[in-house]
């Protein structure tokens, strides 16, 4: 009677160790699995915080460069002002020198059209001078030799 008996548990021993194969495998990959799982949520929590991080610098940037332009614009504001002050300035300089030109000009018209008339002048009498000094050397007439004029150096030796 036992002589099928011997085949069944072998069959009964190979199937349990299939079963713990299998189930081993399956142990295996479920750990696999939950190391994949782990490593990305790792790799998402990473990606996260780069994010938040970029994000951040990106708002600071923008906020550098928003304070940046209005710095800009009141800069530019300030010298369109002082742009037009300078341009008022000017204005009324040349303003200034267009009434000058003109007030002069229409002085020199009443005097042109005036008539001409002479003013009395005083009477100039001469006074008698007194001698006036000798501009010339006494020997500068003094020649020595027989060479022409201006011969020599010196003053005692002509011109």
């Amino acid at each position: 009677m036992c002589v099928g008996g011997g085949n069944n548990r072998h069959h009964e021993e190979e199937a349990k160790r299939r079963q713990w194969a299998a189930d081993r495998a399956a142990e295996e990959q479920r750990q696999r699995i939950a190391e994949q799982e782990r490593q990305m949520q790792a790799a998402v929590a990473d990606q996260q915080a780069e994010m938040v991080r970029l994000q951040a610098l990106q708002a600071e940037a923008e906020t550098k460069q928003r304070q940046t332009v209005d710095a800009l614009r009141v800069q530019e504001s300030e010298q369109l002002a002082q742009l037009q002050a300078q341009q008022a300035q000017q204005n009324a300089e040349i303003l200034k020198m267009r009434d000058a030109t003109s007030t002069v000009s229409a002085s020199l018209r009443v005097l042109a059209n005036a008539p001409q008339t002479k003013a009395p002048t005083a009477q100039q009498t001469r006074i008698a001078s007194a001698p006036a000094a000798r501009t010339t050397s006494p020997t500068s007439q003094l020649r020595i030799g027989s060479s022409g004029r201006g011969s020599g150096v010196g003053v005692n030796l002509g011109g």
